[in-house]
């Protein structure tokens, strides 16, 4: 990865550096995680199967993880052979699949939870104070937002069929 250096250009440098901080970012966790021959679209799909009160559709995941559906579905498929996930056809409309996460899942997750959460949170506690953090947390909700708002979506409340983790342990940190 090079430093382009585009300050000339203000908007294009920021562009390109939160494209760099993002892949970079995404690298370091997927390489982590991969000791454990896992993935990190994996790792987020079986968070958010542990996290819903219910099994999901397809669909459902697709829109929590923002990701095209067709994609999801044939991780999904791999996830169901590695007996990860159970896939359920329901008996009153043939066509809607529901997943869940299996002991199998949710034992692997327990694994990874430390590692991939853990890196996540080391990476940016080593990058910014609270406050800054904070800041961050803003400027990154106007970008999601801006960029939302031009695929005509918008922000949703999470569902109240998740929990929300309420410590650390939760999230598999100490």
């Amino acid at each position: 990865m090079h430093d382009w250096n585009l300050t000339n250009f203000p908007y294009i440098n920021s562009w390109t550096l939160m494209a760099e901080a993002f892949e970079a970012a995404y690298k370091a966790v997927e390489s982590e995680l991969g000791r454990y021959d896992t993935t990190l679209a994996q790792f987020n799909m079986l968070l958010i199967l542990d996290l819903s009160k219910t099994s999901l559709t397809p669909g459902q995941i697709a829109s929590y993880t923002f990701r095209e559906q067709h994609s999801v579905s044939a991780q999904l498929s791999r996830m169901r052979r590695a007996g990860l996930i159970t896939k359920t056809r329901s008996r009153k409309d043939q066509r809607v699949v529901t997943v869940r996460i299996t002991p199998k899942g949710k034992e692997l997750l327990e694994r990874v939870k430390p590692v991939g959460l853990g890196l996540a949170r080391n990476l940016l506690q080593s990058c910014f104070s609270q406050k800054q953090l904070e800041q961050f947390d803003q400027n990154m909700k106007k970008v999601r937002d801006c960029a939302l708002q031009l695929l005509g979506k918008e922000v949703k409340p999470l569902p109240p069929n998740f929990r929300i983790p309420e410590t650390l342990a939760e999230c598999g940190l100490t």
